[in-house]
């Protein structure tokens, strides 16, 4: 059996629009690993944690173990993200559920407030691929 991912809050909507881009070619390549699993395998299950999780495992601005050198903000991103998606440290589920609760409970506006001061929202990935998302209800 494959090994659970741990997801902090605010990567499910990256992973929704994760385009193979990131902080160094390591991080790239674990999150393409990530994300292609989750495609092959849409069951795959994710445990949503408050602290680096399997995306952040591979990140230059990961310190001291288990915080990032922007902590405020992700830890207001994280905030926001669990709070919309109504999620709880320690909930497992799978990636097909965790994108029914991302259609299900983010729109456009929320998301404009969920990832203020992220430093990918100005690329406008994420949110392009919210928008086909709620719209063809299709997604990675």
């Amino acid at each position: 059996m494959e090994e659970i991912i741990k997801f902090r809050p605010h990567h499910f909507l990256c992973t929704l629009g994760f385009q193979g881009h990131g902080y160094s070619l390591g991080f790239v390549k674990n999150y393409k690993k990530i994300v292609q699993r989750l495609i092959s395998d849409e069951n795959t299950l994710i445990e949503v944690v408050g602290n680096i999780d399997s995306i952040c495992f591979a990140c230059p601005n990961k310190v001291n173990g288990n915080l990032c050198t922007t902590q405020g903000k992700i830890t207001k991103l994280d905030s926001r993200h669990q709070q919309i998606l109504g999620l709880k440290i320690g909930e497992i589920l799978s990636w097909k559920e965790a994108k029914v609760k991302i259609k299900k409970y983010m729109t456009i506006q929320k998301f404009d407030y969920t990832c203020d001061g992220c430093s990918w929202k100005e690329y406008g990935i994420c949110q392009k691929a919210l928008e086909n998302m709620l719209k063809e209800g299709e997604s990675i």
